[in-house]
């Protein structure tokens, strides 16, 4: 068996000195890469768990205040049932001094207004769309309360 620096020969094989510089750097290479995916599959694993673990927190504080709110509202709808209730009502309205109504105990009285009402709003003649007040904003508020009262006081 000859050896020369361009050729060797082994067992039957012929390997030139470029394939052998080339053969460890591809290999390295190649783990240097497999190394990087698996390094970059880790990482992106554990980036995806630390995102799981925070939505499950998430979700655990939020189904408490879920929790929290609906027993809140079940305690205000308890309260409204109960404030509702005829008996509450009617103990109440005794509390405060009232009675039941009879009918027959009421006159019913019917004013007759003598004179021109007072106009609040009036329609322009030429704009019949328009809205023309003569007083200001606190006469209306005024007179609107006056009627208010006065139809209160009526129905009772």
């Amino acid at each position: 068996m000859s050896l020369s620096t361009g050729t060797r020969r082994a067992s039957g094989t012929v390997h030139t000195q470029p394939d052998q510089a080339q053969t460890p750097s591809g290999q390295v290479i190649l783990f240097i890469a497999a190394v990087l995916v698996a390094g970059m599959t880790c990482v992106l694993y554990l980036w995806q768990q630390s995102r799981i673990v925070a939505a499950n927190q998430d979700i655990t504080n939020l189904n408490a205040q879920l929790i929290t709110q609906e027993q809140q509202r079940d305690d205000l709808l308890a309260q409204v049932n109960r404030l509702q209730a005829v008996t509450h009502v009617v103990s109440m309205a005794n509390k405060l001094g009232m009675v039941q109504a009879n009918p027959l105990q009421f006159k019913r009285l019917t004013i007759n207004m003598s004179g021109q009402t007072p106009a609040v709003a009036s329609l322009s003649p030429n704009l019949q769309s328009a809205v023309v007040l003569p007083a200001t904003n606190a006469a209306i508020t005024y007179w609107w309360q006056d009627a208010w009262d006065g139809m209160f006081s009526l129905l009772q």
